[in-house]
């Protein structure tokens, strides 16, 4: 038992002394060595002894290499043998030295101390100016001037900034600058593009201004707008809006001028004011029609303004044209099924409705014989109006009903007269107008609505040499002969009244009259507008 414990006792002693040996013997090492986890510059350095590490710095130095990396992949290098570059230093190494407790090397294994070394670089500063002039940056090939960003042409996608090129073109200050800070620190490498060592470009992908001009050509060209003309649709889109924008640098505008010559074009190929039209009567008759005031007239200054509003708004759609005047449908039928028919040969008129007749009459139309034979044409009904005085000269006349569709020429009733048909017109017409029987004007009146179509054709323009006139005209203002004998009155004695009355002359012919009876015109009819719109009559009947 007793030599058990002094056997335990002596390799208790044994290891406490290898412990104090190899504690003393590591305290002695560390006065010339770095302790465990010991970091300099970034570089671990434990254990190692202060001249080995003083010389690998050294020894590093020597074989230094700056790479230079530049734009587009370009690289080059700086040697120490280049520029003739030395490395020295000071007391650094013997401070960290002396700043170590060798006794308490043990807590260095636990724990890791980091250190920063500074050397003192010198190189030839010519060499160096050399040096950075014979760089590949420099040679000409490899020099490429920037280019600013700039909107790329209009695309089914839009406008896009197409980004800048910061170009190759270098600094030579801020690249010996830029080096010159590398070498001093021992840097491996140095990024000429991040030290801002090029020219750039003057306006980049952010720019403001360009990303501004580049949403408002967008919002432009991003509208679509679509007229329907019947079957046939016209589309405006960007395409055609690109090349309406125009520019002073700052803002952004449309061509005014651009926009109304589109309108223009539509308005030519789509307007049928003023145009032939092919017309089938109820005897079947096929007539070609080349005169009147009818069909879809645009608006055009109108139309260009609002087209502009619409497309510096942003807004996409469908569109309907600003128009003066309109017709009952799109296409070259622009009469359609709804119209009044008169037929000046016959003296009697139809009235249609969704292509069914609904009315039809005698009428007695404009006197040939005076001149004043009814304009045949197609015409849109002006308006309408109950109870109007139709006002001349030397008379003023109450209808009824007045449904005019040429200026001052219209349908009414005319309850002066006892017949109508037949060749009246042509010795004992009106004024122009289409004089009706006052039931059946009472009936076309309550059917014909504004805009309606009426197509006035044949007739005869002077009256047969056999048919010379040889009694007094019959008008609107001229009582009708065949009422005389109600009045008990013989033909003489009647005649002698109308003298009175100052509607016929001493020598028993008639009064020239001043005007056709009118009512009141409306505020704006379409013969009106072309008076004030010079620039914008539609072509004459029968021209293209």
């Amino acid at each position: 038992m007793r030599k058990m414990k002094r056997r335990i006792l002596y390799i208790v002693i044994t290891v406490i002394a290898a412990a104090a040996v190899t504690y003393l013997g590591l305290a002695l090492f560390f006065t010339k060595h770095f302790f465990f986890n010991t970091i300099i510059n970034g570089e671990d350095y434990s254990v190692s002894a202060v001249n080995t590490v003083q010389s690998g710095f050294l020894d590093t130095s020597s074989q230094y290499v700056l790479t230079i990396n530049g734009r587009d992949g370009l690289t080059d290098t700086i040697t120490a043998a280049d520029i003739a570059l030395r490395v020295e230093f000071d007391r650094e190494f013997e401070d960290i030295m002396e700043g170590q407790e060798a006794f308490l090397w043990p807590a260095s294994v636990f724990q890791e101390t980091e250190y920063h070394v500074d050397t003192l670089v010198t190189y030839s500063q010519d060499a160096l100016d050399r040096k950075i002039d014979s760089l590949c940056f420099f040679d000409a090939e490899n020099i490429r001037q920037p280019q600013d960003a700039y909107l790329s042409d209009y695309t089914e996608n839009g406008y896009q900034i197409i980004p800048e090129d910061g170009g190759t073109v270098p600094v030579r200050e801020k690249i010996r600058s830029a080096v010159a800070e590398a070498i001093s620190f021992l840097e491996e490498s140095v990024d000429l593009d991040a030290a801002e060592c090029y020219t750039n470009a003057q306006i980049t992908a952010d720019d403001r201004a360009l990303q501004r001009e580049c949403d408002e050509r967008n919002r432009f060209t991003g509208v679509t707008v679509t007229y329907t003309f019947g079957e046939e649709t016209e589309v405006l889109d960007g395409s055609i809006i690109k090349d309406w924008i125009t520019t002073d640098g700052r803002t952004l505008d449309l061509d005014a001028e651009l926009v109304r010559e589109y309108v223009n074009g539509l308005s030519r190929k789509y307007d049928t004011w003023g145009k032939k039209r092919e017309f089938r009567t109820t005897n079947g008759e096929v007539i070609t029609l080349t005169e009147g005031a009818y069909g879809w007239w645009m608006n055009r200054a109108d139309e260009t303004q609002e087209l502009i509003e619409q497309i510096k708004s942003g807004k996409s759609g469908e569109r309907t044209p600003v128009y003066r005047a309109e017709a009952a449908q799109y296409g070259d039928d622009d009469i359609g099924d709804t119209y009044v028919e008169i037929d000046l040969t016959s003296q009697h008129l139809w009235v249609y409705q969704d292509g069914e007749l609904v009315e039809e009459t005698d009428f007695v139309s404009g006197n040939v014989s005076r001149g004043y034979g009814t304009p045949v044409g197609v015409y849109g009904i002006t308006y309408k109006e109950r109870d109007a005085t139709l006002r001349g000269a030397t008379y003023t006349s109450h209808v009824d009903y007045w449904m005019p569709f040429n200026g001052n020429v219209g349908m009414h009733d005319a309850s002066w007269r006892s017949s109508f048909g037949e060749e009246i017109y042509l010795r004992n017409g009106s004024h122009g107008c289409v004089n009706l029987p006052p039931k059946k004007a009472a009936v076309i009146y309550d059917y014909v609505e504004k805009g309606e179509p009426v197509i006035v054709y044949g007739g005869l323009t002077s009256v047969p040499r056999q048919e010379t006139q040889e009694t007094p005209e019959v008008t609107e203002e001229t009582p009708d002969p065949e009422e005389a004998a109600s009045t008990g009155l013989t033909p003489e004695q009647q005649i002698q009244l109308w003298i009175e009355a100052g509607l016929l002359n001493p020598d028993g012919t008639p009064v020239q009259p001043v005007q056709e009876p009118q009512a009141q015109a409306p505020a704006e009819t379409p013969n009106e507008i072309s008076n004030e719109i010079s620039n914008e009559i539609p072509p004459a009947i029968g021209q293209e």
